[in-house]
């Protein structure tokens, strides 16, 4: 790294990435499985392959049960995600006085808003992050030490996070196209990448052997952990990885993004240009242009990540850590256009952020009205709890799903990427309203989802009690159902 550091950018980070998430601090609503942490009070992340996160969150945690110490996690998370983009900064670009730009989007994704708004979680997510990129700092060291980071680093970042392995190709493929840039020598940058791909893979063997036999014990994580088998299954994972990118590419979204994809491909062609024109033998130039394409294209795969190998991918939008580094990606190649108009350039990174904070600003708007809804139909169950007798329900079935409130639902329509981050607390077996309900003592069990079909089967059968609009509740021997299907019974 450059002996002068200059510490203005990393200020400037901070501030950018407080007001961000400023008002997720400002909602302070917790997020799907915060609600069980806080509540029962369990850490258990351990048992989806991710015991560092046990260890870290409770020690500062001071031990167990789990309590909710919210702001600090997510305040920690995001100093940790500025901080990673100022050094990536110093190390690949530290001769743009505001390069730091470039690299806003790995914390300004909008994809990895559903990571921060986690009150537990963000902070293991964000440092496993930070974890997996760190071999980019050791790849012009020694080739032993570049191998041994990057298995280690690969071993602790997956102990934290699993998704967050794909940061670690995307910060390698980003170094290699700013070496290219510079003139660096190719063969010695394929090199360095096949060590730090060979750690990688060396840490992900040592995980796959110490921490998921004898960790990994959820039904969740166990859904998670078969490879596919056969190109068919990657045609539907590479299918679904598009339908989730396309939920977000659109309206204005999708022209802003269009122009930076027009503007980075005029940075490739310059790249390829000036690489095609260097002074390298023709071997070496065949090597570089190679390199670049490969670099573009493993960056790509990164968007999401190790999910594509999985026959059960995962789409949630916080596994989709890599898509940060994809736009990170694009902003670099646009400063390779041109070294004399880089603040004309900066129009078009500050533009971007913009995108991003009207987004943020968008979902805790759209969650806090989803918990106004959610409180409305907590406090009008219990009533029915109530007045049936509490001692007489033993048990709470959700029929269906809850309407999104006219807040959420006009957020959805302008980016449909929103249903998948905006909370909906009643869905079916997935609902963590009636944990919210055990938060005022009026919360029961929910049976298995067996048994939850039999009873949704003979609803008509049932006792109408309420009949909310937004919901019916119902209830026979024992057994309340939260209807939100709108069915008639006659």
């Amino acid at each position: 790294m450059p002996n002068k550091v200059d510490l203005k950018p990393i200020y400037h980070l901070w501030i950018i990435g407080f007001i961000y998430i400023l008002p997720l601090l400002i909602t302070n609503s917790p997020y799907y499985d915060d609600i069980g942490r806080s509540v029962y009070g369990y850490f258990s992340w351990g048992i989806d392959g991710r015991p560092f996160s046990d260890i870290i969150f409770e020690t500062i945690d001071l031990g167990s049960p789990a309590t909710d110490i919210a702001p600090f996690p997510q305040i920690l998370a995001i100093l940790i995600m500025t901080t990673l983009c100022y050094f990536i900064h110093r190390y690949l670009n530290p001769d743009h006085s505001l390069g730091w730009l470039v690299f806003t989007p790995i914390f300004l994704s909008p994809f990895f808003i559903q990571n921060l708004a986690f009150r537990f979680d963000s902070l293991t997510m964000s440092l496993s992050v930070a974890i997996a990129a760190l071999p980019l700092f050791f790849m012009r060291k020694t080739k032993a030490k570049l191998f041994a980071v990057s298995a280690l680093c690969a071993f602790t970042s997956l102990s934290l996070y699993q998704a967050s392995l794909s940061v670690f190709m995307a910060a390698v493929c980003l170094y290699t196209l700013f070496s290219i840039k510079k003139g660096s020598d190719p063969y010695s940058l394929l090199v360095e990448a096949s060590i730090a791909a060979l750690g990688m893979v060396t840490g992900y063997i040592i995980y796959s052997q110490l921490i998921v036999p004898f960790f990994v014990t959820s039904d969740y994580a166990n859904g998670y952990n078969q490879i596919i088998s056969r190109v068919a299954e990657l045609y539907n994972n590479i299918s679904v990885t598009i339908n989730v990118l396309s939920s977000f590419f659109t309206g204005t979204i999708a022209i802003v993004f269009i122009v930076i994809g027009l503007l980075a491909t005029l940075g490739l062609i310059k790249l390829l240009i000036i690489t095609s024109k260097s002074t390298l033998s023709n071997g070496r130039k065949a090597v570089s242009l190679l390199l670049i394409i490969a670099s573009l294209a493993v960056i790509l795969v990164c968007i999401p990540g190790p999910g594509l190998a999985l026959k059960s991918m995962p789409i949630g939008p916080r596994v989709f850590v890599g898509f940060g580094f994809f736009i990170s990606t694009l902003l670099a190649l646009i400063s390779f256009i041109s070294t004399r108009h880089q603040c004309k350039l900066n129009v078009i990174y500050c533009l971007l952020a913009v995108v991003s904070f009207s987004y943020m600003a968008t979902f805790t708007n759209a969650m806090k009205s989803q918990d106004k809804l959610a409180d409305r139909i907590v406090y009008g169950v219990t009533n029915d709890i109530v007045k049936i007798g509490y001692n007489n329900i033993k048990t709470i079935t959700i029929d269906g799903k809850s309407l999104y409130s006219p807040i959420a639902d006009k957020a959805i329509q302008k980016s449909p990427l929103m249903k998948q981050i905006i909370p909906s607390y009643f869905d079916g077996p997935l609902a963590w309203g009636i944990v919210k309900m055990t938060e005022i003592y009026s919360g029961k069990e929910q049976p298995a989802p067996a048994r939850q079909n039999e009873i949704i089967a003979g609803i008509c059968e049932m006792q109408l009690i309420t009949d909310a609009g937004l919901y019916k509740t119902y209830f026979s021997n024992g057994d309340l159902v939260v209807s939100f299907a709108f069915r008639e019974c006659k």
